[in-house]
Parts: structure tokens; C-alpha cells; sequence
């Protein structure tokens, strides 16, 4: 069972503010991943009660692959209506490409909804600028040094303990002013560890 509490927490939503959890094998964790190939499975949040629900649903839709699975949440809400926009406008090229002959686009249209998350994804339809510090082989003294060097900057709105280490994510600040020792890498637009499924 996966302990959602610090995401129903974290996440906010409300108008067109969504979320993608997204259930990924990672080559770090399995023989033959596939590359580009390798099985994620992406689903919307909308509301908390959504979280629970979509949760279980990517669990059971992983059930059909014997790769491991993580299951992540984007660090920043998703504007649902900037997302339907440009896939509007994705959709008009894929029309005018068609006329010109483009075979290609075929397949776009047989997988709108697919297409409906590529651009929730995108950072164009990020509806806030959270930041995700990765630390990567990092003790849990690194995470407590990082977080309060972080405190005097900005609020630190989740941490996570990952597979390889920790994840803090912090509301927007000037990460130039930021000194420290800890070795991090900084995603202004990244995915979260939640956990992993099927366990």
C-alpha cells in the first residue's frame, strides 16, 4: 500500500490544476528495460481523491509487465487548459501535414489522449515553478544539511527518501544565492519519487 498522506498534502488543486502520476521501469532496476521502449504509464489527477484511485490503477496496469516499477508525481501542477490548447495547435499541424501528404501523422491521431499527456508534461503547461533538489548516494545528514541551508532561502515543501537517496522540493527561489557542500542536481520541472509499485 502506497502512503499517499504527504502528496494529498502537498498537492494542490482547484480550476484546471491537474497532476501526472507516472508508473516508469527504470534501467537502473531491470535486466531488459527496453530503452525507449521500456514500459510508463502515465495517469491525470484531478482532484485528492483522485490520487488514491489512479494510484491503484497504475499498480494494477503494471501488473501486466515483469519490469519494476517507480511510481512518480510531477513537482508542479499542470494547467489542464493550456495543455488542451496546445494540443489543439498540435492538432492543426498534424492536419495541414496530412494534406501535404505526411503518412506519419496517422498515428498521432490514434492516440490523442497519449498525445493529451505529452503536453500536460510539457513546460509550457506547468502551472507553478516548484524546484526538485536530487540528491543522489546522499546520507540522511546531507538531506538535513541541504534542508536547513534551504530554509534560509525559500520553504521546503516535501522531502522523499528515493531509491539512490533523497528529493526535496522547495517553492521558487534564487538557487544562485545558495551555498553548499551537498552535491545536488537541481530540476525546476521534475517528477518526484513516490514510491515503488507492487510491493
Amino acid at each position: 500500500m502506497v502512503d499517499l498522506a504527504p502528496f494529498v498534502e502537498y498537492c494542490e488543486f482547484g480550476g484546471d490544476r491537474v497532476y501526472l502520476l507516472l508508473a516508469i521501469a527504470r534501467s537502473k532496476e531491470n535486466e531488459n528495460p527496453g530503452g525507449a521502449d521500456a514500459p510508463a504509464i502515465r495517469k491525470v489527477v484531478e482532484s485528492e481523491a483522485d490520487l488514491e484511485r489512479k494510484t491503484a490503477e497504475l499498480a494494477h496496469a503494471t501488473t501486466r509487465f515483469e519490469e519494476r516499477f517507480r511510481l512518480y508525481l510531477t513537482v508542479n501542477a499542470r494547467d489542464a487548459l493550456d495543455a488542451t490548447f496546445a494540443l489543439r495547435r498540435s492538432m492543426d499541424d498534424w492536419i495541414e501535414a496530412r494534406l501535404h501528404g505526411d503518412e506519419g501523422v496517422r498515428a498521432k491521431f490514434k492516440r490523442v489522449d497519449s498525445e493529451f499527456k505529452s503536453a500536460l508534461q510539457s513546460d509550457g503547461c506547468r502551472d507553478e515553478t516548484n524546484f526538485l533538489f536530487d540528491l543522489d548516494d546522499a546520507t540522511a545528514a546531507d538531506r538535513d544539511q541541504l534542508r536547513s541551508q534551504l530554509d534560509g532561502h525559500t520553504t521546503v515543501s516535501l522531502v522523499r527518501e528515493t531509491p539512490n537517496g533523497y528529493h526535496l522540493v522547495t517553492e521558487p527561489f534564487d538557487y544562485n544565492r545558495l551555498e553548499t557542500d551537498v552535491a545536488y542536481e537541481l530540476k525546476t520541472d521534475g517528477l518526484v519519487f513516490v514510491s515503488y509499485l507492487g510491493e
